[in-house]
């Protein structure tokens, strides 16, 4: 449980990093929330109600009060918030998947503390059943690897399409050790990683560590432009070329399936695999250079 902790803890943390198109109650919300004031963020949300009812920057400053209130392990409050987006969101819109996907996570999590691991499970995986958004399916999926995934043989990736040095299956690499560096053309903290990644990857690859680097196809090009499966394929590879430096041989595996079983719905998402093909280590969050190598370290010095 601890560890479950710190790990949604730092997520938090990721998420309020994210630059997007945030609106001003939104904002104001994750910053209050940021600062452990959810009754601030609620009066604000409340207000905006009155004035503009329930739109989506609503339900949007909604979730961010669920997750808040779930963080700061105000359990009734963070219930409360989950209910009233479950009363007013009734499908996979596009422009709800967002606040829908939070009242999924912070119900589950809930439920981790007060019913344990196995109510959240079954939860969690009824929910993915009914799921039908790639995006949503990976958020729910996420939090069901956080309490799950350690432990369990890795899944396998569809290996038909990639970029670069063509990708081997895991019984391929049996013997070393594999870290999975799941990643996104677009994503700034992916970049951002790349230098520590590179560094890592060849300081311990002359003792076989592996690197693959998986991705999902997500309709868009430079400029957030929406472009063709074919032209985004083009773009992933000028991408990497331009801000990977240090990782050209690394293989990238283009699997949405395959992103959406590892939980890729937070980039980057990290899964370090021992030499028996078992997952060690899942984290949907960016990682220090202290932290890759300690891990890495800890399954090398493991007897093959």
């Amino acid at each position: 449980m601890k560890n479950y902790r710190i790990v949604s803890a730092i997520a938090l943390v990721c998420l309020f990093t994210i630059t997007g198109l945030a609106a001003e109650l939104v904002t104001s919300v994750r910053n209050k929330i940021s600062a452990g004031d959810i009754a601030t963020g609620a009066a604000q949300a409340e207000d905006y109600k009155r004035k503009n009812g329930v739109d989506d920057e609503y339900l949007n400053a909604i979730g961010w009060l669920a997750r808040g209130a779930e963080m700061l392990r105000q359990y009734d409050t963070a219930m409360i918030y989950v209910e009233e987006l479950r009363r007013e969101i009734r499908e996979e819109k596009n422009e709800w998947l967002a606040p829908l996907g939070a009242a999924i996570e912070v119900e589950g999590r809930v439920r981790v503390v007060r019913e344990g691991r196995g109510a959240a499970l079954r939860f969690w995986e009824d929910e993915l059943a009914r799921a039908k958004n790639v995006s949503l399916r990976a958020r729910i999926r996420k939090n069901i690897n956080q309490v799950s995934l350690e432990g369990q043989l890795a899944p396998a990736f569809n290996l038909t399409d990639f970029i670069g040095p063509e990708p081997r299956a895991f019984a391929a690499y049996k013997g070393k050790p594999v870290l999975l560096f799941l990643w996104a053309h677009w994503c700034g903290d992916c970049r951002a990683q790349a230098a520590t990644l590179a560094r890592v990857w060849q300081k311990f690859r002359t003792q076989g560590l592996v690197v693959l680097a998986p991705t999902r196809y997500y309709g868009t090009g430079a400029q957030n432009k929406n472009v063709v499966p074919a032209e985004e394929k083009t773009h992933m590879a000028k991408v990497w070329q331009e801000s990977y430096a240090g990782l050209e041989e690394v293989p990238i595996i283009i699997d949405t399936e395959g992103l959406v079983q590892y939980g890729g719905s937070a980039t980057p998402t990290f899964a370090l695999i021992d030499r028996q093909g078992v997952v060690r280590f899942y984290t949907p969050t960016r990682l220090s250079e202290a932290e890759l190598t300690r891990r890495i370290e800890s399954v090398l010095n493991e007897k093959p």
